[in-house]
């Protein structure tokens, strides 16, 4: 079994560890209170704190005949993990033969990569062949080998167990308001500005373009958003899907900026959804394409000024 070392704070894999074990597609709360407990005991135990994931996501190598929609690139969560004051992610490619091996080869190597202190998992943790192994049967296996475990319960906002499957339940649904509850923060999706056809400009709405790494857990539509250039935001709309007016085939993000006209090309920019306005479709001339655009700027408009009422009062 392979382990790749991103090392976060230049450490070696020396000294004691406390690891937390998953998936971390989203690093939502749930993901967020693993971690937290992680950077607890390494102070208490004076070791290192570290991660063990996966990529690819193990959803696209055991079920690769369903469209697996990821919540976030590997860019994006590497860069979440980074800034949570972990020591280091350790990340095991996933292939079909690392998913044949049984719980207890697995244990047999994640013991012997690194001097380990404590293990921490989540409420719904399993691992192995077809998820054979349980949490308490790592429990036992790490008392032999005297290393602590321990098993967070579930994070609640209500009654709602938070969850990567509910998230993207969520926002392909559009209730942003809800995935902001449970991821901690707003969601976005971030790229480099890539030069395209230049449709935008050619009928007055220019649009920055980036093309996603992951499959978005986003209808195919309008959304009011908002765009994050060199740390400013500013209000917009965006399409996304393959702009089937003009027989477009990739699936893009286009962000049309209402109060912004400098050219950021290569530029690394964070489009945030907000609001669903409608789904994507063909249109049968330009001239109809032009009156719907106005329209979705209109009332993105109407919906950020709403917004900024709200804030005043």
């Amino acid at each position: 079994m392979e382990f790749i070392h991103k090392s976060f704070k230049g450490d070696s894999l020396e000294g004691d560890w406390v690891i937390t074990i998953g998936n971390f597609d989203g690093y939502h709360l749930g993901h967020q209170a693993l971690v937290n407990q992680v950077l607890a005991d390494k102070d208490l135990l004076k070791a290192k704190g570290g991660i063990v994931t996966f990529d690819p996501h193990p959803k696209k190598v055991l079920q690769s005949q369903i469209p697996f929609r990821q919540l976030y690139g590997n860019e994006t969560k590497w860069k979440f993990l980074e800034h949570s004051g972990l020591d280091a992610c350790f990340v095991i490619p996933f292939t079909p033969e690392f998913a044949a091996q049984s719980s207890q080869e697995f244990l047999s190597r994640l013991f012997g990569f690194v001097s380990l202190k404590k293990i921490i998992v989540g409420y719904d943790f399993n691992f192995g062949k077809a998820r054979e192994g349980s949490a308490s049967f790592m429990a036992q296996e790490a008392e032999k080998q005297d290393i602590a475990f321990q098993q967070l319960e579930a994070v609640r906002i209500g009654e709602i167990t938070v969850s990567s499957t509910m998230i993207r339940r969520l926002l392909f649904e559009g209730d942003f308001g809800n995935v902001e509850k449970y991821l901690g923060r707003q969601w976005s999706v971030s790229g480099m500005v890539q030069k395209g056809k230049k449709i935008g400009n050619t009928i007055g709405f220019p649009t920055m373009n980036l093309e996603p790494d992951v499959l978005l857990p986003l209808k195919k539509g309008v959304f009011s958003c908002q765009v994050e250039i060199k740390g400013v935001r500013y209000d917009g709309v965006c399409n996304v899907g393959v702009n089937p007016t003009f027989n477009g085939k990739t699936l893009k993000v286009e962000a049309h900026l209402f109060d912004f006209r400098e050219d950021v090309y290569g530029e690394l920019i964070t489009v945030y959804p907000l609001k669903f306005l409608r789904e994507e479709k063909r249109f049968n001339s330009v001239e109809e394409l032009i009156k719907q655009i106005q329209n979705d700027v209109d009332v993105s408009k109407q919906f950020f000024e709403a917004i900024e009422s709200n804030y005043t009062i």
